[in-house]
């Protein structure tokens, strides 16, 4: 699974569709769930999926990265959290699952938040980082290799491990994410964000974050 651009993902549209006070708490809620839905969707997918990441990868495009069985990155690409804070719990569940806690928040709790492929490796969020060049090389050969154990037994494989995690947990707060992302959408905080977004538009918006 890999960008065919300049980038893996650049994430979410936040500017169009309805806002979530539009939606409705309940609404809203589904629509979130949803989406975390089509990404333990890849998670749950029967043959083992690896992400190829390079460029930019973005908020929620962070999420399906880590969905993947293993993720592949460049030593260079960027990873990043949202770049304005109009939510909570969305992203973060997946993350802190991967990188503990600690890690998590410190990305969180700042807008806009970004670590190199390189760095990524380092936390445990990628199994390797490499060169961009080797990049696709890699993961066409880790495929190979990975094809060579039958289909049938692959399954088996990452459904043990994968229960592993969903006995820790793993699923449910995937799911819960989806309501405290709910929940942060109608707090007072995310109403000033979504107002500043539309005096300033989002670019003009997200420099106030980073001054």
């Amino acid at each position: 699974l890999k960008g065919a651009g300049r980038a893996f993902s650049v994430g979410m549209d936040i500017e169009g569709g309805s806002t979530p006070a539009e939606l409705g708490l309940s609404a809203d809620r589904e629509r979130l769930q949803s989406c975390v839905e089509l990404f333990l969707g890849v998670w749950d997918f029967p043959k083992p999926i690896i992400a190829q990441v390079h460029g930019y990868c973005c908020a929620a495009a962070t999420m399906l990265a880590l969905s993947c069985d293993i993720t592949l990155v460049s030593n260079d690409c960027k990873i990043r959290f949202p770049s304005i804070p109009i939510g909570g719990g969305f992203v973060s569940s997946f993350w802190a699952f991967f990188v503990g806690p600690k890690k998590a928040k410190e990305m969180d709790f700042i807008a806009g938040s970004e670590i190199s492929g390189a760095e990524a490796h380092h936390w445990g969020w990628a199994n390797h980082a490499l060169p961009v060049e080797e990049l696709q090389a890699r993961a066409e050969r880790m495929a190979i290799l990975i094809s060579k154990t039958p289909s049938d037994l692959l399954r088996m494989k990452k459904l043990a491990i994968n229960r592993v995690s969903e006995w820790q947990g793993f699923r449910q707060a995937m799911l819960s994410g989806a309501e405290w992302d709910t929940l942060s959408h109608f707090t007072e905080g995310a109403s000033e964000m979504r107002q500043r977004i539309s005096t300033l538009g989002l670019r003009e918006a997200i420099k106030t974050l980073q001054a």
